[in-house]
């Protein structure tokens, strides 16, 4: 059995050895058994077939099979039957099974080669043909009970099938039971005339198959046509298997495998300790009864690849502590779409840890090797809560989105700097007002100083604290510009703009033009901290002056105390003047920079206003992207539509609506009325900020607009950063997904999860939960036949339709022990002890199978 399930080789239907007189060899006898492998090998031949003409040849045939084997290619014993048909003879490759035609050292198959021949001289001579007709021979064959098959050969050459035999005669021999039963195969098929005509004397059609008729070693292999087998283990029933079902399992070309998969599983410890999961990269299937672990493989694959379960999450992880234990390790060896090998492995606990080839770890995430896998649990294609068609949807094609969380967290944060801002300097008119009646009360009171002339004499100290009160006004904006410019210039990044580690491959020219600039820029970038240097000596300097002002002001202490002596008016306070005049100087100081700010105002709404549009920017590009997705997936099948409206989620709007307004006495019909009329709480921030509330006011009385008012001013942080989801809608057959039954539904999401091209892996436990089994196989294993080749499908069942009609390549048998392990017992769909499985496991056992079997013949 093969590593990984089934394998498409090469297969070779017609070879000849030395043993065969028309076959010409001049080398030593003992090197022709390993040069003839060594031919088979180097033509790439995988599966071939011994077919000398009407002679076998047992002990050349066991030594060829050993040596072949060595090589991983597998040779099946045959002969070059001439049959007395037509116009002259036919020849037919004859397939024999080895297992019941050469048994205990016994050799059937000459013995019956014989006995087609009795009293014939010269049968190994190709043009010698037996008595007995075709279906006579057929029939002979049958009466030995021996299974075999029978490959027409060279069919419209001279003896062949097609040469030799007109079209009603191959009417008659194809219509035969015997004859459809036994011939699996035309080689050498080439004319598409004739092959139009073969079918309609047929009526049905059987496999093309390829053989190189060798003459000598070196015509191994030769042919520009060649035939590759898909089979899941290297013996006869299995190549009988694939010639059978010739539509899934013949190729004229070995697929080339266009998507990355999982390659191996194994976990150290735990239940599922040292067993090893090899699946194949196209259609995987886990069987077992119920319990016997099935969803817990699912479970721990999906614990490895960092997959989320859509629901169930608690008792989900506790099946994958309970299955990996404490310290369990679950090991993923994984290949990329380049064919590049990696191990994934993750302990319970800790995070998963990717290496590459050479055990090097690597700082990526998983999706850059294996892109964008999905797990799905069991019933969750059939959930029905609110908002899973854009989870599923996100599941599915989130890859395909831009990235825009750094750019929405960055517009978001400089919409709450600039709204900050914005409501800093709302209340700058009233603080002017209060600087200005605070300051017409110490101008009133000033007035009676001024009226008794202590205002002259005490004009110097008061001119002296104004003064000082300016310095401090000067110093305190140099040192903000000089914190503003260092944080400008501490940004990280400057190596972005120097060139002297890039070259540039193939526009050294253009980027030769670019050098000047990057030096302007640079030495801009200098001149600026030069700047900043020069500005902090200027605070120094500005600070000295202050240090001189405020000696000259202590200087002067006495002589002010002396003046304030010599007032000695005790209705007059000399200090309260000087305090006054020295608040009004502040004061003043601070209605002109309140001014200053006020003139900002107008840039920061601008700036607000394009946060706003850039915000909705963004989503749009989201959107987009979505839109883009969604018209791929309409465009990939007929049966399910996908669309998907621009913030269209009104429901969850509305919610949110209600949350953030609670206790303002809006009533529902208000809620519902905004949420038609707003698109976001994002925008009721606008709205509010920029515009007055004049929308907003047209849902409102008075009362209830001031909460409103009061709710925003409170929260506008996190109402900016709040999304209204876009809004998907999926039909199923023109209906709305949620107007069907869950069979419908899950039908539903299931063909749309398969028909998308965007995944590498899809792990999907019980599939078939809630589909009836026209649906099983009308939808889904029609659209698995079809798109397995392009992605990796691993699914646990019950339905025995999902692995025999969906042609697994790799069948895995799960089995839960005593002593709670899990054992895993890897097989293919064409192997017998794989047949005894599904039969026990999935159809009640043989005595059922074949009773239900009975029963069905009966009906029809």
């Amino acid at each position: 059995m093969f590593d990984n399930g089934s394998e498409i080789l090469r297969f070779d239907c017609h070879l000849h050895t030395v043993s065969d007189k028309e076959f010409k060899y001049d080398g030593e006898d003992d090197k022709f058994i390993s040069n003839y492998v060594d031919k088979l090998k180097s033509e790439g031949i995988g599966v071939g077939v011994i077919t000398n003409h009407n002679k076998f040849d047992y002990e050349q045939y066991k030594a060829l099979k050993k040596a072949a084997n060595k090589s991983g290619i597998f040779i099946l014993p045959g002969v070059e039957l001439s049959v007395k048909e037509g116009a002259s003879s036919v020849h037919m490759l004859v397939v024999f099974s080895p297992t019941e035609w050469i048994s205990n050292g016994v050799d059937h198959i000459s013995r019956m080669v014989g006995s087609m021949f009795l009293g014939i001289d010269d049968p190994g001579n190709e043009n010698t043909c037996t008595e007995k007709d075709m279906l006579t021979v057929i029939h002979e064959l049958d009466k030995q009970n021996k299974d075999y098959f029978i490959v027409c050969a060279h069919v419209e050459q001279k003896k062949g099938f097609w040469e030799e035999c007109g079209g009603s005669l191959i009417e008659k021999l194809s219509s035969d039971v015997a004859f459809k039963r036994r011939v699996l195969g035309f080689q050498k098929v080439r004319t598409r005339d004739k092959i139009k005509k073969v079918h309609d004397w047929m009526g049905y059609d059987i496999a093309f198959l390829e053989g190189s008729d060798p003459k000598a070693i070196d015509e191994i292999g030769k042919g520009e046509k060649k035939k590759y087998i898909k089979i899941g283990e290297a013996s006869y029933g299995a190549v009988k298997y694939a010639l059978m079902d010739y539509k899934n399992r013949v190729f004229d070309e070995k697929p080339v495998i266009s998507h990355g998969y999982i390659n191996k599983m194994k976990c150290v410890g735990g239940k599922l300790d040292n067993q090893i999961f090899s699946p194949s990269h196209e259609l995987n299937t886990l069987i077992g009864i119920r319990g016997s672990g099935k969803s817990s493989v699912l479970e721990v694959l999906r614990y490895a690849l960092n997959k989320e379960p859509a629901q169930d999450e608690k008792y989900k992880n506790e099946l994958v502590k309970a299955v990996l234990g404490s310290g369990g390790q679950i090991e993923l060896e994984i290949v990329d779409k380049f064919n590049k090998k990696y191990l994934l492995k993750r302990i319970y606990g800790e995070r998963s840890i990717l290496y590459d080839a050479e055990g090097n770890t690597l700082n990526i995430p998983i999706e850059s090797v294996l892109k964008n896998s999905l797990y799905f649990g069991q019933k969750d294609l059939a959930l029905t809560r609110k908002g899973y068609e854009y989870d599923l949807l996100n599941k599915i094609i989130g890859d395909k989105v831009p990235d825009m969380k750094k750019e929405n967290d960055a517009i978001q944060k400089q919409l709450i700097d600039d709204i900050d801002k914005l409501r800093t300097l709302s209340d700058i008119p009233d603080k002017i007002a209060d600087l200005s009646t605070e300051n017409a009360a110490i101008e009133h009171k000033l007035k009676i100083y001024q009226e008794k002339g202590l205002d002259e004499k005490l004009k110097k100290q008061t001119s002296c604290n104004a003064d000082l009160i300016k310095i401090d006004t000067i110093s305190e904006w140099v040192k903000e510009m000089i914190q503003s410019l260092e944080e400008a210039c501490s940004k990280d990044g400057r190596e972005l703009i120097l060139l002297q580690s890039y070259v540039s491959q193939y526009n050294s020219e253009i980027f030769g033009k670019l050098a000047p600039f990057i030096t302007q820029a640079n030495a801009g970038i200098d001149s600026v901290k030069q700047n900043i240097e020069l500005l902090k000596k200027s605070l120094e300097g500005i600070y000295s002056v202050k240090d001189e002002l405020m000696q000259k002001m202590d200087s002067l202490k006495d002589e002010f105390a002396e003046i304030k002596r010599e007032i000695n008016d005790e209705q007059l306070d000399a200090d309260s003047y000087v305090a006054n005049k020295k608040k009004l100087a502040a004061n003043n100081e601070e209605i002109e920079k309140l001014k200053e700010c006020l003139k900002t105002k107008e840039s920061i709404c601008t700036s607000i206003q394009k946060g706003f549009d850039v915000r909705n920017e963004n989503l749009r590009k989201t959107f987009i992207a979505y839109q883009d997705a969604t018209n791929e997936i309409n465009q990939q099948q007929d049966q399910l539509a996908v669309n998907i409206e621009f913030k269209g989620d009104k429901d969850v709007f509305k919610d949110k609506l209600i949350a953030f307004f609670k206790g303002t006495g809006l009533s529902e019909v208000k809620y519902t009325e905004m949420s038609n009329t707003f698109c976001d709480l994002a925008a009721i921030v606008e709205e509010y900020y920029l515009h007055d509330g004049e929308r907003i006011k047209k849902y409102c009385t008075d009362v209830i607009y001031a909460k409103v008012a009061t709710k925003i001013a409170d929260n506008y942080k996190e109402m900016v950063i709040e999304d209204t989801p876009d809004k998907i809608n999926i039909t199923y057959h023109g209906k709305l997904l949620s107007k069907h039954s869950l069979g419908q539904r899950a039908s539903a999401l299931i063909l749309f999860i398969l028909t998308q091209h965007d995944s590498d892996v899809i792990i999907v436990d019980q599939p078939e939960d809630d589909l009836d089994n026209q649906v099983i196989y009308e939808e889904l294993i029609q659209t698995i036949k079809k798109e397995k080749e392009d992605m990796q499908f691993i699914f646990a069942t019950h339905n025995a339709n999902i692995p025999v009609l969906g042609d697994a390549e790799r069948v895995i048998t799960v089995q839960h022990n005593d002593d709670e392990s899990i054992k895993l017992k890897c097989g293919t769909i064409d192997s017998e002890e794989t047949h005894s499985d599904i039969v026990n496991i999935m159809e009640g056992g043989t005595e059922a199978f074949k009773k239900r079997n009975e029963i069905y013949c009966a009906w029809s």
